[in-house]
């Protein structure tokens, strides 16, 4: 007696996260950051970076996450740790370079969060807006969330708010 198997059904394969998109500055028509993990959502985030970059004509700026446990005063093992942090963001960055290449110009750069950080969970939002302000973007595109993100409006209302109440308090 023989016996066939049928076919297993093909399972779709996950998809990968959505890219998010954090916005830094009331004016969004500065250049894009693309921030890297190396995880599986890379694709996605530089996908929809390279779409971005082409509807304001920007240069995108690309940034590999690594995680760090800080300096060292040994001048030695600082110099390792640098050489690590630059071979490993390297090889983050040469998987995604041929499709940010499409885009235009891209620069690159390198974001350290502490050790205690998972950056494949969450990245954090002070972090990611310190290196968007000193690369110049206004728009940062990640694979997972930040953490203590506020949105520009956010900020500006709570601004003029307590402009507001602080003026209204002085009045007699």
């Amino acid at each position: 007696m023989t016996t066939t198997q049928a076919p297993r059904p093909a399972t779709p394969s996950p998809t990968p996260p959505q890219a998010h998109v954090y916005y830094f500055s009331l004016h969004t028509r500065g250049d894009v950051l693309a921030l890297f993990t190396g995880s599986r959502a890379d694709q996605a985030v530089a996908a929809h970076a390279v779409e971005l970059a082409a509807g304001t004509g920007r240069p995108v700026t690309a940034a590999a996450v690594m995680r760090s446990t800080g300096f060292s005063i040994n001048a030695l093992l600082h110099r390792v740790r640098s050489r690590r942090i630059r071979a490993e963001s390297d090889a983050i960055l040469a998987a995604v370079l041929p499709a940010l290449a499409r885009a235009g110009p891209v620069r690159t750069a390198t974001l350290t969060v502490p050790a205690r950080t998972n950056p494949h969970r969450t990245l954090p939002a002070d972090q990611v807006e310190r290196i968007a302000r000193r690369t110049g973007t206004d728009t940062a595109v990640t694979p997972v969330p930040l953490t203590g993100y506020t949105s520009p409006l956010a900020r500006h209302l709570r601004r003029t708010d307590t402009k507001g109440r602080a003026a209204h308090l002085r009045r007699p």
